[in-house]
């Protein structure tokens, strides 16, 4: 074998030979650095493993830790039982509301739609009737997207009657 590399060495020129060294030495550097990314790569998996194994299900804390435990202590001695005399209790007795009443008595959308209408005298579109009542401050809403809660009355009232597209008439 040291024959065979004796040969390849003396057929080779010297500037092949240095190009040889220059690879050689650039596949060390390569080499050292490879090592040390895989030692790194190695404590960043050590690390997910541990962050993955103690992680608790579907992202919940983990439970309450137990305080300390009570010693027993001497047991009370328990004489005769006595019963109570049971009395009757006192009822406590509800209103019954209805979700209308229980909103604070306000006017219902509809009707309002329908008052903006009659005062209008005729028909209007819908940007017209969505202007009148919030510039107005006609009715109190606590929807974020008042427009979508005002179009569904539209189109489900029968107070209001739909004349044309996006244009509506009191019925």
């Amino acid at each position: 074998m040291a024959k065979k590399m004796k040969n390849v060495l003396t057929e080779m020129t010297t500037a092949q030979l240095k190009r040889l060294l220059v690879a050689r030495e650039r596949i060390d550097v390569l080499e050292a650095g490879k090592a040390r990314l895989l030692k790194e790569l190695a404590g960043i998996e050590k690390e997910l493993a541990k962050l993955v194994s103690g992680a608790p299900l579907r992202g919940r804390p983990a439970g309450r830790k137990p305080g300390p435990k009570k010693k027993p202590g001497p047991k009370k001695k328990t004489g005769k039982k006595t019963t109570r005399k049971k009395t009757a209790g006192r009822k406590v007795v509800r209103k019954k509301t209805s979700g209308k009443a229980a909103a604070g008595s306000r006017v219902p959308l509809e009707d309002v739609i329908v008052a903006v209408l009659k005062k209008s005298g005729g028909s209007m579109s819908f940007k017209e009737i969505h202007a009148a009542i919030v510039d107005g401050k006609l009715y109190k809403s606590k929807a974020t997207r008042f427009d979508n809660v005002l179009r569904r009355t539209l189109s489900t009232s029968g107070k209001i009657k739909r004349v044309g597209r996006g244009i509506y008439a009191a019925a």
